[in-house]
């Protein structure tokens, strides 16, 4: 999904590429998962963000959607959507194919991107290309050996279930712009149900900074200063025996705090 103006907005979608992938390990039998994130800024609902998944025991899928809601539509409209499929090898999640498409009032823009099996070399169309004007470059060396946003925190989920902790690293690449990512632990802390559909109950605490390396804005006022691992939480809860979702994220920023819930009544989880 495409970012789009203003800043609050950027950083909701930015959520639905680092926040909806959410199931926590390989199934032995085909499940699907179903399931929706609020986005607020501030107190004002600005986004909406639905995941459908599907695992195997070696291979899964998503189709993921983002939309503006309430005013934030009426002056910002945005729409996004995502398909990814992928394979489960050796208990690592590895992008096989990502589509990613994003439409404002302002522009439209679509990039699809294949990891050739075995070699896992990287292809990306996209329409349109890159304007070097607005944005950095995307070499080689940033995209070579880098997993997809999706696939990156299924990684992370999994090593939550395996072993609690969140503490890691990865880069990623979505075939627009390159990413480092590093996770930091912030020990457990009980979820305040703050919403009449939002989790609550004990959840990992998981900081989260990212550097763009390649792909992002020129000119921006997110890189004025240093993130810290604090700036970005990730709540991630045991909603079911084995299954562990983010059930909250909350991300400072200077004109506010932008959070997303995931909606407990949408949550759907049912073997095929």
């Amino acid at each position: 999904m495409i970012s789009a103006n203003p800043i609050p907005l950027r950083l909701a979608v930015v959520f639905a590429l680092l926040f909806q992938p959410l199931a926590a390990f390989a199934q032995p039998n085909t499940t699907s998962l179903q399931l929706i994130y609020e986005v607020e800024w501030g107190k004002v609902d600005v986004v909406t963000i639905t995941a459908d998944w599907t695992f195997s025991e070696d291979a899964f899928e998503l189709l993921a959607t983002s939309r503006t809601i309430g005013l934030t539509d009426a002056f910002r409209k945005y729409r996004g959507e995502a398909e990814l499929s992928g394979i489960i090898e050796d208990g690592r999640y590895m992008p096989y194919r990502l589509a990613i498409s994003g439409m404002s009032k302002r522009r439209s823009r679509e990039a699809f991107t294949t990891w050739a099996p075995g070699s896992g070399s990287i292809a990306t169309q996209r329409q349109p290309e890159l304007d070097l004007d607005k944005v950095f470059p995307l070499r080689d060396r940033q995209i070579d050996g880098a997993l997809d946003p999706f696939s990156a925190m299924l990684n992370i989920l999994d090593k939550v279930a395996h072993t609690g902790s969140c503490k890691g690293s990865a880069r990623t690449y979505d075939g627009l712009r390159a990413s480092e990512l590093t996770f930091y632990d912030f020990g457990s802390e009980l979820v305040a149900k703050d919403r009449a559909f939002a989790y609550e109950g004990k959840a990992l605490v998981c900081g989260l900074v990212g550097k763009p390396t390649g792909g992002h804005q020129r000119k921006s006022r997110w890189r004025k200063k240093q993130s810290k691992p604090e700036d970005i939480k990730i709540f991630v809860a045991e909603v079911r025996q084995g299954l562990f979702l983010p059930v909250r994220m909350q991300a400072k920023s200077f004109l506010g705090t932008v959070t997303a819930r995931l909606v407990m009544p949408s949550l759907i989880y049912k073997k095929l």
